[in-house]
């Protein structure tokens, strides 16, 4: 579907609407599995582990998988990757129905809707970031990324009611055909931007323009060259400037336009995003695969269960949106909301461990929505910001999407591995604080290092100045 070129500055936003859409159905069922949880280690008579890490194998897939999914989109075009995850999402939910044991479940639940909710999901934001990068892409990501929440909230009372009403099993076919009739006719909207340096024109005013004109010359002409000095002696040494800055940063893996994949694992910043965001996604997907569970254990309802879910999506959304209004306009860099997120974090899930009413599980899980937000919304953008310009928008949709793969693949089993060891949910929310705090450090240590290297590189300016 191809729109006009006068119509594109609109059409964008449609392309993130569906976008929207297709996290909005992938990842609110898998959201609310602590709610499918329940049902099965009832009827099952599964452990805590082995139950949670059937939802926990399907979140980590769902974005674990992201290096298959670039290489298929070499292969198909991205809405077509789109589509066929949706087929496998919903062909994971059926076939979780009809399953005799719980770990049938890890095949169906697990691999199969784990595997093509990644297909939705990555294909669908690198469309956003292909019509977006260079201008409002923050905002249109969190927009984006929302979907994820407003799932939670609306697939809480949905799978619930299902399950009262249907049983578990019915819910899911329930689901499996709603979500594919839903899925497909957003996907027809999912284009590819018409030119490849549109969307960092489009939203572009004619005074930013001029003005981006007026600085490209600047670039060129060495300072001070027009007072008396030779232009070629001044253009000499300005190119040797410009090379020895040039292998500088290419030997720091910071700006080389195509680097090699060695050059990518020797980034110091690159391994402290990734150990930070896999700790911090270790800590949040709690959850989204035990919380249901730790109120249960508290002898709420279902009903009260649900809600207190939903209140928690709706302290996230409200995180995101205003993330969302203020992101494009923050005066530092964006990995420090996920530092925020992290260590207000720590202080929450310790407070977790003392709460006993509905009053106050519900404050803290509001809270706690709107510290997650500084995680789940800002991740994608704070990738961009720091890793786009290097390494490209493939590679910021991996490290995006990988480190929290692995941090929901871990955090299951951990949860659920120390309450059938203790019988409560107690130790491991304390770990959990302590990995937060973890996080943080590893995330303050990236704008450290930066500054630690810029200095570096002044001196060396300096010192060839002298010289």
């Amino acid at each position: 579907m191809a729109c006009c070129q006068s119509h594109c500055w609109w059409w964008r936003w449609v392309v993130t609407l569906a976008a929207f859409n297709m996290i909005f159905l992938s990842l609110g069922p898998q959201y609310n599995y602590s709610i499918l949880y329940v049902s099965l280690q009832a009827e099952f008579h599964s452990g805590s582990a082995l139950t949670g890490w059937i939802g926990s194998l399907a979140g980590a897939l769902s974005c674990l998988c992201s290096p298959f999914t670039v290489l298929l989109e070499r292969k198909l075009s991205k809405r077509a990757v789109v589509n066929l995850g949706i087929v496998l999402f919903c062909a994971g939910l059926m076939t979780t129905s009809f399953v005799p044991a719980v770990g049938y479940a890890y095949l169906t639940f697990g691999v199969l809707a784990g595997v093509g909710s990644n297909l939705m999901c990555h294909s669908s934001v690198a469309l956003v970031l292909d019509w977006f990068v260079g201008k409002n892409f923050y905002r249109a990501s969190v927009f984006t990324v929302l979907g994820s929440t407003c799932g939670m909230l609306v697939f809480s009372p949905v799978v619930t009611i299902c399950i009262t009403h249907y049983g578990w099993r019915d819910a899911l076919r329930i689901l499996s055909g709603g979500i594919l009739a839903a899925g497909l006719a957003s996907s027809a909207f999912l284009t590819n931007p018409p030119t490849e340096d549109y969307a960092a024109a489009a939203d572009e005013s004619l005074e930013k323009k001029q003005e981006m004109e007026t600085m490209v010359p600047a670039k060129k002409d060495p300072e001070g060259c027009t007072k008396g000095k030779n232009s070629g002696e001044c253009g000499s040494k300005d190119n040797e400037t410009n090379e020895k800055e040039e292998n500088i940063e290419e030997a720091e893996g910071n700006t080389v336009s195509n680097p090699g994949f060695f050059v990518l694992i020797k980034s110091i910043e690159v391994w402290l995003w990734f150990i930070g965001s896999v700790l911090a996604y270790t800590g949040w997907t709690f959850f989204n695969i035990n919380f249901a569970s730790f109120m249960e254990g508290l002898g709420f309802s279902s009903s009260q269960v649900a809600s207190v879910i939903m209140f928690f999506a709706c302290g996230e959304i409200g995180g995101k949106i205003l993330i969302g209004v203020t992101g494009d306009r923050l005066p530092f860099l964006r990995v420090y909301l996920i530092f925020t997120s992290c260590s207000l974090g720590a202080v929450l899930l310790g407070l977790l461990t003392i709460v006993e009413t509905l009053t106050s599980v519900v404050i803290v899980a509001v809270l706690s929505g709107v510290l997650r937000s500084g995680l789940y919304g800002a991740t994608i953008a704070a990738g961009e910001q720091l890793f786009y310009q290097t390494f490209g928008a493939n590679t910021v949709m991996v490290l995006s999407f990988v480190p929290s793969g692995v941090g929901t693949l871990i955090s299951a089993p951990l949860s659920g591995v120390l309450y059938d060891s203790t019988g409560n949910y107690t130790l491991g929310i304390l770990v959990i604080a302590v990995l937060f705090v973890c996080a943080s450090a590893t995330f303050a240590a990236i704008p450290v290092h930066r500054k630690c290297r810029s200095r570096g590189r002044c001196g060396r300016a300096a010192c060839s100045d002298i010289a």
